[in-house]
């Protein structure tokens, strides 16, 4: 990826052999899948195939990706396969259509999905800012996962919206790094030291708020609060990753239905459309208690994806 430099632990691994770094021959594929491989057995892990992040779905190192996914499949058959792109990769429409087309053709039992944003200022917003990338970055889980099992990576609050296109499992996490792909974390820097803020997980508004939006909802009503969070009020910082987690799983749950598309897009309709009657009250209790940001971040740009994709496949 551009500007990443911060290689000294991934280094450690020695996943590159004497062919040298890259995956632009096929001697360097082999050994590099080889060492892969290699490492993941002696973790007890399943095989997941290595890959590039891709900017465009027509240039070399979307054929190189190709090429490295066929070398892992003929190594191990039953191999996870990788597919990772920006948002004007999952923007380029017919030319995402036909590369996923020819990944289809791999017929992996698996595919890890991870959306590269342009920039990462907070854990979503980078994300919902391109409604045409969130929408080709469905339309790729659905059509992956007509044959495949999907699981998309890093996506957080915005894996609903994967487990509504056909996404069994989200990758969230801890800490940012685990919520959001941000490639600033793979660059090496001396960032000045400050104390981070606090946020509260809002189940009822499929959102991560400040703390201080929470106890301003808490004191407005406490009853009202507690179902907006979709629980007690977590102490720290430490109760709140753990409410966030749970949040995100139940919300999964509900919304993933193996066998019938439609209606998981109707029920993620239901979970918007009630959220957006929950900003709605609480804007008419405390004007401006939220920001019109943080509702497009969490609410409007997510739905029109939804929408978007909805109607692309002609689900409704």
């Amino acid at each position: 990826m551009n500007g990443t430099n911060r290689t000294d632990l991934y280094q450690t691994w020695g996943l590159w052999g004497s062919a040298g770094v890259g995956l632009d021959t096929t001697e360097r594929r082999l050994e590099h899948v080889e060492r892969v491989f290699l490492r993941q057995d002696e973790l007890q892990l399943p095989k997941l195939a290595p890959s590039l992040a891709l900017n465009s779905s027509r240039s070399v190192e979307a054929d190189q990706a190709i090429e490295t996914a066929r070398v892992a499949r003929g190594l191990d058959r039953g191999c996870y396969q990788t597919l990772v792109g920006t948002a004007s990769f999952f923007a380029s429409g017919a030319d995402l259509d036909a590369y996923v087309g020819r990944l289809a053709g791999l017929r992996a039992s698996t595919w890890v999905l991870t959306f590269v944003p342009d920039s990462s200022p907070n854990l979503v917003a980078d994300l919902a800012a391109s409604t045409q990338s969130l929408v080709g970055w469905l339309r790729t889980i659905h059509s992956l996962s007509v044959r495949s099992r999907v699981i998309v990576q890093n996506c957080d609050f915005l894996g609903l919206l994967a487990a509504a296109a056909g996404a069994d499992t989200v990758g969230s996490g801890w800490d940012r790094g685990m919520k959001v792909f941000d490639v600033g974390g793979y660059q090496v820097s001396t960032p000045t030291p400050r104390r981070p803020a606090s946020y509260v997980t809002q189940k009822g508004l499929v959102a991560v708020l400040r703390r201080s939006i929470a106890d301003d909802i808490q004191r407005l009503d406490s009853d009202v609060a507690e179902e907006l969070r979709g629980g007690p009020m977590p102490g720290d910082d430490a109760r709140q990753r753990l409410h966030h987690l749970r949040a995100i799983r139940d919300l999964v749950a509900d919304v993933f239905r193996i066998n019938d598309r439609r209606e998981s897009v109707s029920i993620l309709r239901g979970i918007y459309v009630s959220a957006k009657g929950n900003y709605d009250w609480l804007d008419k209790q405390i004007p401006s208690l939220i920001s019109s940001t943080d509702k497009d971040t969490w609410l409007n740009h997510p739905l029109s994806a939804l929408e978007g994709y909805a109607k692309a496949e002609r689900i409704w």
